[in-house]
């Protein structure tokens, strides 16, 4: 349980400003990383989203996301709305999100688009009944004490929340987006100081795909086939926590699969390894984090994503974003 407290205590010396619950891959968690990118499947989409982190440790991390989007192609927009439960520590504080999210599509040229988006939020956040504080640690000799000079106000609080992005895209080639999450920094207001700021999270990331098979010769062709390649990045930053993702992989429908690592600019701190597949409308996928961190106990974690495509027989104008 050591590791609980001395993330609190950190937590407490950088006066509670918060951070984002985050997956491995956004790409495969439906508009997780920019509002602008609801509805970009073109369909009715269902997904269910769940990170189990340091499991072989007492205090573990879990973090559950559900969603629905839909793209209404006549109108050029889309809707979503999702559900985002970050449990940390077996407990002890405990995240609740509710999102509902608009995004509208503009075509700019043939296979061309701008993709703009809105979030609207509503946070609940709980501290447990085992949180703890940095006054009650001693840390020549590793003693915990019962007691503690800090003072909660609220064992819960709650607050809205505002979000945006855009993306600009080629139709089945490039997407190039970004997003600033947090517009308001709204306070958690968990702890009496009302010191405990959500702070601006900004975001950039691109995807480019690369089609095995209607690359050789068939010049022209915007829709893609089931044999192509992909690169991604994104690059966060929130208060002074950056991080940078990478990835490259290759689908063979009906299986995909890729490689990534995860920086905070100055180590590479997580290699992650994706296998996936399809089966009609539903798409499974598994990652597994390896962590390169010295502490080897706990240092791995697991994801499993599905989701549910319910296609129509239409031809969309809206881009489609694959992984």
């Amino acid at each position: 349980m050591r590791l609980l407290y001395i993330v609190l205590m950190i937590a407490a010396a950088l006066n509670a400003v918060a951070q984002d619950y985050t997956f491995s891959n956004h790409n495969v968690v439906p508009f997780s990383l920019n509002p602008s990118m609801v509805g970009n499947a073109n369909a009715i989409r269902l997904g269910a989203n769940y990170r189990m982190q340091w499991p072989s440790l007492g205090n573990r991390y879990h973090t559950v996301r559900l969603s629905y989007d839909q793209n209404f192609y006549k109108r050029m927009c889309s809707l979503g709305v999702s559900y985002a439960h970050d449990n940390m520590a077996n407990g002890t504080i405990k995240t609740n999100e509710v999102a509902a999210v608009y995004g509208h599509t503009i075509r700019l040229y043939e296979g061309y688009f701008l993709r703009l988006g809105a979030q609207a939020s509503v946070f609940y956040n709980k501290y447990g009944s085992d949180v703890m504080f940095g006054d009650q640690y001693d840390w020549s000799t590793g003693e915990i004490f019962p007691n503690t000079t800090e003072e909660v106000a609220n064992a819960s609080t709650s607050f809205v929340d505002f979000s945006a992005g855009a993306a600009f895209v080629i139709e089945n080639k490039l997407t190039l987006g970004a997003a600033v999450y947090h517009l308001g920094e709204p306070e958690n207001g968990i702890h009496d100081e009302q010191q405990s700021i959500l702070n601006h999270r900004y975001v950039v990331h691109a995807n480019y795909l690369f089609d095995l098979q209607y690359a050789n010769g068939l010049w022209g062709r915007q829709d893609l086939s089931d044999k192509y390649a992909f690169v991604n990045a994104a690059y966060q930053s929130q208060y002074n926590f950056d991080q940078l993702y990478a990835g490259v992989g290759v689908i063979i429908s009906p299986l995909i699969a890729g490689v990534s690592m995860k920086s905070d600019l100055e180590n590479i701190n997580v290699f992650s390894f994706m296998l996936g597949a399809t089966y009609k409308a539903l798409q499974a996928y598994y990652i597994y984090d390896l962590f390169t961190s010295d502490e080897k106990n706990g240092s791995w974690s697991h994801e499993i994503s599905l989701i549910y495509i319910i296609q129509k027989k239409e031809r969309y104008p809206c881009p489609v974003v694959y992984w």
